[in-house]
């Protein structure tokens, strides 16, 4: 991929304290905050997701976090403000979190919340533990409970494989839902990626998403993870699926437009009046991989 490498990430950035002032990255959740939404972003950082991979998955987030139907949509809920953080995860004993939390309830905030996600170095990784992507989210879903009050409480999960280690997938799923939680998710299936796993979409359907609403949104391509980050975010905080719709289809054709502009006078006549639909939505449900979520090759 012609990406940026790792090493133009800010891997050396400057401590909290002194950036604290000026870009507001470092400030903590007021006590006692109420939002709409509390949600955990779990991004797999295992071994089969090379630097340029997991870079277009830090600035696709970033970028998502600054569309303005995203900011639309938070504002647009009841209380006009949700609480986010972040965490890496792969094999038990690697995750951690990597943003604390963060209210985000216009477009400063997200912004400084954009800037907090492109400043992180990479996390060290190995295998994939989905379920303790779900426990550790679990855990920083309960310990912000004295100190954030949300009506909804959601982890979304992305990754390349299946649960490969680690305690059993659907105990650890089964004990996340038990919590009131709800569990997105975001598998990534690119056939040109190393950790290529096909299928995976399923497997998000029957062993890691669940809850109220729950569901499941395809990535086919690492340079696609903006636009499927964006279309979760919306739907997420928003729960309406006509609103995710107008904003994706909103997003593609100002793309498709630009594009169009800048091509050459031959190709704009022939060029398709609406850009291609977005993979479908997917609800948790029961599938060939319902009895095996825990699969060591996998």
């Amino acid at each position: 991929m012609n990406i940026a490498p790792i090493h133009r990430w800010k891997s050396s950035h400057l401590l909290c304290g002194a950036l604290a002032v000026s870009l507001n990255w470092c400030a903590p959740a007021s006590a006692t905050a109420t939002v709409d939404v509390k949600l955990v972003l779990a991004t797999d950082v295992s071994g089969s997701i090379n630097n340029d991979e997991l870079w277009l998955e830090r600035t696709g987030t970033a970028s998502a976090f600054l569309d303005p139907n995203v900011i639309t949509a938070i504002r647009g809920g009841a209380l006009g403000r949700i609480a986010v953080s972040m965490l890496d995860f792969s094999s038990p004993g690697f995750g951690k979190t990597v943003i604390g939390w963060r209210i985000i309830q216009d477009a400063a905030s997200a912004a400084a919340f954009s800037r907090a996600i492109l400043a992180l170095p990479r996390t060290p990784g190995d295998r994939t533990s989905v379920g303790n992507a779900l426990e550790l989210g679990a855990a920083a879903i309960r310990g912000s409970d004295k100190d954030i009050v949300a009506s909804r409480n959601v982890i979304d999960v992305t990754g390349d494989g299946p649960n490969n280690t680690g305690k059993p997938m659907l105990q650890m799923r089964d004990r996340t839902l038990a919590q009131g939680i709800i569990v997105n998710g975001l598998p990534v299936i690119d056939q040109d990626a190393a950790g290529y796993f096909p299928n995976l979409d399923r497997y998000y359907q029957a062993c890691v998403a669940g809850g109220p609403g729950a569901f499941v949104l395809v990535v086919n391509s690492y340079r696609d993870f903006a636009s499927a980050m964006r279309r979760k975010l919306i739907l997420e905080i928003s729960r309406n699926e006509q609103t995710t719709k107008h904003a994706e289809e909103e997003s593609n054709r100002r793309a498709l437009m630009r594009r169009i502009a800048a091509a050459p006078s031959y190709i704009r006549k022939l060029a398709p009046p609406n850009p291609a639909p977005p993979p479908p939505l997917l609800r948790p449900a029961r599938n060939e991989f319902s009895n095996r979520c825990d699969i060591p090759n996998g």
